[in-house]
Formats: structure tokens, C-alpha cells, sequence
């Protein structure tokens, strides 16, 4: 399961959702390519309603109406799109369209409202009239913008590749990831948006070498808490948290739990270093699923060490075994992805198989640039690990992507044992 995440402070650029299915095509390697001739505006607006529509209905079956939020929204800019024609003189039946159109968003608005208010049967009810008003105004439409909207509805996209789009089981031809993710089509304004805001707070300021117990907190824009049952479970976990001091020298990747608090999530570490940290929480919350990669600070005492030494360094020792990062070219320029492996050995030369399963993977790389704004975070080619029993080395191939120039500090994480076991390298990102 190759993967990359090349994150920027707050949502990534691409919105993406776990919300619809399609059946499974034959496994290819995507490339990003020429772009295609950009969708009518027509095909557009059809394809973001059908979309809108699956996720009102997941909304409504889970009885989970805080999903409903955005929706009016959507409904309101993919309609006044499809008015437009109708405003030319001639079109037939253009008054009875324009009165359909308006009632399907008007019993939109009243589905947002009846979720407000937390009344499920209402909520049902008017789904079912508003399932009913979609499909009649289905019926009058071309075929081939149908079909159309119903193949851009149902792209699939690489999370971190905007540009590497194929069916749902291809693979992205930069780093490897299986494209299970879908494209979310959104109008402009809302696909800028933050879905979560992300604080932390512990009892004390962060000191070196006493454990710290902190708070995750994750709010919606309007206050409201983000639930579990609100977060798409990513690698195994519903929640990521990438957490570094300011030397970019002592990594801690976290599982916050949630707590009877809603939206509040804890979590346990020790920092080894002086002043405050930094975190990043890799979040995929619904209705829409866009990743979001949010960063926040864990006040410390003291003042944090510079980045320091920025010599390159692929070779490390930890946890009484040897690691190798092991690039396929001499430089790795952002931009670009480079083949890379990680090797394991003994301490008498000998490679090591016993690496145990850690998130579906046998090894995680995780990066962050000097400008402390940038993470990397990459997973083995190969498709995910289910049972646990799988044991894995002394060879992993890696495709390293970074998006950004400049000093990176990786680190790999597998586990050995049932331990977790760090290791650090060191890289500088060339200019493409």
C-alpha cells in the first residue's frame, strides 16, 4: 500500500470522500497525464447533486443529522447553474423546470432545517420527497450528460495527487497508493473551508522527560464537537497525530482516544526535548470526508533546540538492528518521486524478516521539512495488512515523494516484538 502525504497547515488542496462505491475495475498504474476537456458546467453541477445525494442519504440511514450542514449549499449553486439555460427565450417547458428545480431546493433547505433540529422522522420524510423529486427531474435529462455526471461522480484520486485520477483499485503511478478514495465535487467556495478546527491542551506545560497527558480538541467552525462516529477510519485509526519538538528530533506518532468529553480525545507522551511541539492531526471528517491535515502547538517550557545538523544521514541503528534508506538515485528533487528501500538487518550482516505489522503496514516513513509547515508520510508498496500474523523484511520498497525543497528529517517506524522502533534519516529536497 504505497502512500505519501505531503501536508500544508489546515486541509489539503484535494477534497476527498469514502461516501459512494463503483465497481472495481482492472488495477492499472495512473500517471498523471494531459489534462481532458474540462465537464460542461451542466455535467458538473448533475455530478455534484448525485453526490450530495448519496451523502443525505448516509446521513439520514445513520440518524447521524449533524452531517447535515453543507448540503443547501451544494443543492443551491449546482441548481442556479442548470437555471441558467432556462432563462433563454423558447425553452420548453421552462417554467414547469424552474418551478421543480426550486422545489427540490426548497425541501433541500427544510431537510438542513429538520436536521437542526435534531428530528429525525421529519428528516426521513422529506429524503424520501426529495429522493423522488431528483429522480423526476432525471427524466427529462439527456442520457449522455447523465452518464457523464455519473462518470465524474465517480472518480477515484490518489490523497495526495490532485492530478492522478482512474477507476477505484488503480494505483498512483507517483507513490503506489491505491486510488480508493473518491473525488468530491463542491462548489468553489465551500471546498476552501475548514471542516475542523484542531487545539491541544495538557495540565502543565511540556517538560523534558515527564509524561505529559494532553487533549486533543476538535471543533467544528460553528463550535460543535467532532464525534468518532463523525471521522472516516484511515490505516486502522480514526485519528493520526503527528507529533515533533522544534529540533524536528523527537517523533511521536499518537492515537488519541475519545473521552466522555464529545470531541475531546487524550493522549499520553513523554517529550524528550525543551519547549513547545508541534502536531499535526490527519482527519477525515464527514459529511464531505476532505482530508484535512490540522496543525496545532503543545505549550513547553523552555526553549526549543534548532533543526541543528543537516548533514544527509541514511543509516541508523535502533532497537539492536541495523536500517538503510536506499535511494534509487543519487538526489531527490521535489517534485519528482524517487524508488527507495528501506533495508533491515541483524547486527552480524544478516537480513531481518520479523517485522511485525504497525497500521496495516511493515513500515511507516514519516518527514518533516525544516519549514516545519511541511509533513511526508509514506507506507510500503504492497496492499494493506489484515490478520497481524504477517511478518515482513528485510527489504521495503518505498516511493519518496516531496511536494517542497529543502532539509527533511524521516523517520521509520516499524515494530519489533510488539515495541515500536524509530529510526531517523536525514535527506535534503533539491529543486526540481
Amino acid at each position: 500500500m504505497g502512500m505519501f502525504r505531503n501536508a500544508k497547515i489546515g486541509r489539503l488542496s484535494l477534497g476527498l470522500c469514502l461516501v459512494m462505491g463503483m465497481a472495481s475495475l482492472p488495477a492499472k498504474e495512473i500517471q498523471p497525464g494531459a489534462k481532458s476537456a474540462p465537464p460542461s458546467a451542466a455535467v458538473e453541477s448533475w455530478a455534484m447533486l448525485i453526490q450530495m445525494m448519496d451523502r443525505l442519504r448516509d446521513a439520514v440511514a445513520r440518524k447521524d443529522l449533524t452531517l447535515i450542514h453543507l448540503e443547501d449549499r451544494v443543492a443551491s449553486a449546482a441548481v442556479s447553474t442548470l437555471l441558467k439555460p432556462l432563462a433563454n427565450a423558447g425553452t420548453p417547458n421552462a417554467a414547469a423546470q424552474k418551478s421543480a428545480w426550486m422545489k427540490f431546493v426548497q425541501d433541500i433547505s427544510a431537510l438542513h432545517t429538520a436536521a437542526d433540529a435534531a428530528d429525525a422522522e421529519t428528516c426521513a420524510t422529506l429524503f424520501k420527497q426529495v429522493d423522488a423529486e431528483f429522480r423526476k427531474l432525471q427524466e427529462d435529462l439527456d442520457p449522455a450528460v447523465l452518464k457523464a455526471a455519473r462518470e465524474l461522480a465517480e472518480r477515484f484520486t490518489c490523497p495526495m495527487h490532485a492530478d492522478v485520477i482512474g477507476g477505484k483499485g488503480d494505483t498512483c503511478g507517483q507513490c503506489g497508493m491505491e486510488l480508493d478514495q473518491l473525488v468530491v465535487l463542491v462548489p468553489s467556495q465551500a471546498a476552501t473551508q475548514h471542516a475542523v478546527r484542531a487545539t491541544i491542551t495538557t495540565d502543565t506545560p511540556l517538560e523534558a522527560g515527564k509524561p505529559a497527558h494532553a487533549i486533543l480538541q476538535l471543533r467544528r467552525t460553528n463550535g460543535e464537537p467532532v464525534t468518532p462516529a463523525e471521522l472516516i477510519e484511515t490505516h486502522t485509526r480514526k485519528i493520526h497525530l503527528l507529533v515533533v519538538d522544534g529540533s524536528l528530533m523527537d517523533y511521536h506518532h499518537e492515537h488519541p482516544q475519545p473521552t466522555d468529553t464529545p470531541g475531546d480525545y487524550a493522549f499520553d507522551f513523554t517529550p524528550a526535548k525543551p519547549g513547545p511541539y508541534l502536531a499535526w492531526a490527519d482527519l477525515r471528517p464527514l459529511p464531505m470526508g476532505l482530508q484535512e491535515y490540522e496543525k496545532a502547538i503543545i505549550a513547553g517550557r523552555g526553549t526549543a533546540e534548532p533543526v541543528g545538523n543537516k548533514e544527509p544521514r541514511l543509516k541508523g541503528d535502533a532497537g539492536g538492528l541495523h536500517f538503510e534508506l536506499i535511494l534509487g538515485q543519487p538526489q531527490v528533487k521535489a517534485g519528482e518521486p524517487v524508488l527507495a528501500k528501506l533495508r533491515v538487518t541483524k547486527p552480524d550482516g544478516s537480513g531481518f524478516d520479523r517485522l511485525e505489522p504497525v497500521m496495516e503496514a511493515f513500515a511507516h516513513l514519516v518527514g518533516f521539512n525544516e519549514d516545519k509547515e511541511t509533513v511526508l508520510h509514506m507506507h510500503p508498496s504492497g496492499a494493506p495488512l489484515k490478520t497481524g500474523n504477517e511478518r515482513g523484511g528485510p527489504e521495503l520498497d518505498f516511493k519518496i515523494y516531496a511536494s517542497k525543497p529543502g532539509f527533511v528529517r524521516l523517520f521509520a517506524q516499524v515494530q519489533v516484538d510488539g515495541r515500536p522502533v524509530f529510526v531517523p534519516f536525514q535527506l535534503e529536497v533539491m529543486p526540481r
